[in-house]
């Protein structure tokens, strides 16, 4: 019997609005013969005997909110294929015939929304009506793609039960102290500013992240953030950096982020790609959940 041959391998979150999973696409030649076991908690190890790799055997970073990595090794005729995750989920094997044949996991995110059901989340992006914000080289305005990012973050924050209030949803103006006084009226637990930065060398790129000086947990956020935003988009980290606009926040837990400088040609062509927006989103979340779950000494 000629062994099956793993030619593909790809993650994505999908299912129903409420209640997605995060699933863990296998693509072969021929059905391999599968095997799972959990080794630790949050970990899943799937052996494949009697089978190939036809792809190069590498780690893949995920960073979903859920799944973390996946590695795929290969060795004495069995492909060994390692999913690490943040929390230890129910998970389901099965198979889809076909060409090619598809082995699916699929990972239950029924967690996040007791992370963020009774958080209040304020959105903000930047700009909007007749301040256009910075300019790309062939014409992006920022106004308009923060709006596209505060789309993709309502995508994810709907998913885990979380309606957050965004300052504006179409091409209108707003002045800061209009922004920063619908945190404080909703009680934010955390303002997220949405801007792109811009600079007279176009060789200038990367991301950042700004926070408000007045609050501790201001500084941890942007922290994360930045973190995850730079393991998710795979830009430079330009800097995490106070910003005094932010102090009208008072108290309340305020970031800005820059995740692209869109003055550089290579940034402002990542932000046509529909796909980018979703990283961003992504890399937001994660900073956020981190925020909301884990134990910070002095925040």
């Amino acid at each position: 019997m000629q062994p099956a041959r793993i030619t593909n391998l790809w993650s994505k979150i999908a299912g129903d609005p409420g209640r997605p999973v995060s699933r863990v696409v296998i693509e072969s030649l021929g059905c391999p013969d599968c095997r799972v076991e959990e080794p630790a908690p949050g970990e899943i190890l799937l052996t494949a005997g009697r089978t190939r790799a036809n792809m190069y055997c590498q780690t893949i970073d995920v960073y979903d909110g859920l799944l973390e990595q996946i590695r795929i090794s290969e060795e004495n005729g069995r492909v060994l294929i390692r999913i690490t995750a943040n929390h230890p989920a129910a998970w389901e094997l099965y198979s889809e015939a076909g060409i090619p044949h598809r082995t699916v996991l699929t990972f239950s995110r029924n967690h996040l929304p007791d992370i963020f059901r009774k958080k209040v989340l304020v959105i903000d992006p930047g700009h909007g009506g007749p301040d256009s914000g910075s300019r790309g080289p062939v014409d992006l305005l920022e106004k308009n793609v923060v709006l596209q990012m505060a789309e993709s973050l309502d995508k994810l924050f709907k998913q885990v039960e979380l309606q957050a209030r965004f300052t504006r949803r179409d091409d209108r103006g707003l002045t800061p102290p209009l922004r920063y006084q619908t945190a404080v009226r909703e009680k934010a637990d955390a303002y997220i500013g949405l801007h792109t930065h811009h600079d007279r060398d176009e060789n200038i790129c990367g991301l950042a992240v700004l926070y408000n000086p007045r609050s501790p947990r201001s500084r941890l956020l942007a922290g994360l953030t930045a973190e995850e935003l730079a393991r998710k988009i795979k830009r430079p980290l330009r800097g995490v950096f106070p910003d005094r606009q932010l102090v009208p926040l008072g108290e309340i837990t305020g970031i800005t982020v820059e995740p692209v400088t869109i003055s550089n040609w290579v940034e402002e062509g990542l932000l046509r790609n529909p796909t980018f927006y979703e990283k961003i989103a992504l890399g937001i979340f994660n900073g956020l959940r981190r925020l909301f779950t884990e134990k910070h000494n002095g925040a």
